[in-house]
């Protein structure tokens, strides 16, 4: 049990519901639920306040934000994408956000952008390592992530590989409106965690899926997350931004959990995928556990095989 410790999580809140900002809920009630005292800073742009959430999006909001747990004497614990400029800023706060006598926190990058963006400059590497020297602890998703934050300058006995994904987030709920039929109308059923940007691909799963359609005319494609709305047609349901335990029972009925992402770091749904016995076509980027089929990114016929 962690009844003594008192914990800040700064990074997204859902809704919108994605990667970083389902992992920091999942670790929210995973430390709850083992006594842990737990806050979290709503950096992300969902903005949010709750029983224990607090909006800190903003410079002056998020200052006061840290300033207040720092004075609680909790254990910052920041998680962002390493992406950008902000979150590194993001990362730079919040790694000062302590009283002298505490220890340091612990910081999280998730993104597999963060190596490409590293890399583009010197002076970017020299902000990190200053970031990250903050930190007791430094922990990244994939290895890929890790070798760029130790080309940097952060040094390897500080860095720890870990999974985003915890079983504890294996929580099905409901499934969203629509999908019962569809899921009866359909077959072979292809399911697909999305968001804006070209990064994650839904141009070439478009374009993927509709060569399977050409093929197949029988199968169907559920798409969720922010922005998908837009991905609706024939064969095709869409449901823009779900809840987590909505999600998880998209993926537990399909047969396919489609990744078509450019770039990654471990991607949650793919975990989930695995774990709920569906199985998994993804592009060979970041890091992908053992079980999944692999295509190079932004090939449509190679994701259609």
């Amino acid at each position: 049990m962690l009844e003594a410790l008192r914990i800040a999580l700064v990074g997204d809140w859902p809704p919108p519901h994605g990667g970083l900002s389902v992992h920091v809920a999942a670790l929210a009630r995973h430390l709850e639920a083992r006594g842990a005292d737990v806050r979290v800073l709503d950096v992300g742009r969902g903005d949010h306040a709750g029983r224990n959430v607090r909006p800190a999006r903003g410079i002056r909001r998020y200052a006061a934000a840290l300033a207040d747990v720092a004075g609680e004497g909790r254990l910052v614990h920041v998680h962002t994408n390493g992406a950008n400029a902000k979150s590194w800023l993001v990362a730079i706060a919040g790694g000062r956000a302590r009283r002298p006598s505490s220890p340091r926190g612990v910081l999280t990058i998730h993104s597999g952008l963060c190596p490409a963006w590293l890399a583009a400059s010197p002076r970017r590497r020299d902000v990190a390592a200053w970031a990250c020297a903050a930190y007791a602890r430094v922990v990244a998703v994939s290895e890929e992530i890790a070798g760029a934050l130790a080309a940097a300058g952060v040094p390897a006995r500080r860095i720890a590989i870990l999974s985003p994904f915890s079983p504890s987030m294996l929580a099905p709920g409901a499934p969203p409106p629509g999908l019962v039929a569809f899921r009866a109308a359909r077959a072979p059923l292809f399911a697909a965690a999305l968001a804006p940007g070209r990064i994650h691909g839904a141009d070439v799963l478009a374009a993927a899926f509709a060569r399977v359609r050409a093929r197949d005319p029988g199968a169907g494609l559920v798409a969720f997350g922010p922005g998908t709305e837009a991905l609706a047609g024939e064969g095709i349901l869409a449901l823009g931004d779900v809840p987590h335990g909505a999600a998880l029972a998209v993926i537990a009925a399909a047969d396919v959990l489609v990744r078509p992402t450019r770039a990654d770091g471990d991607a949650v749904s793919v975990r989930e995928a695995l774990a709920l016995g569906t199985g998994v076509v993804a592009t060979a980027v970041g890091h992908r556990p053992p079980g999944c089929l692999l295509v190079a990114p932004g090939d449509a016929a190679a994701l259609a095989v």
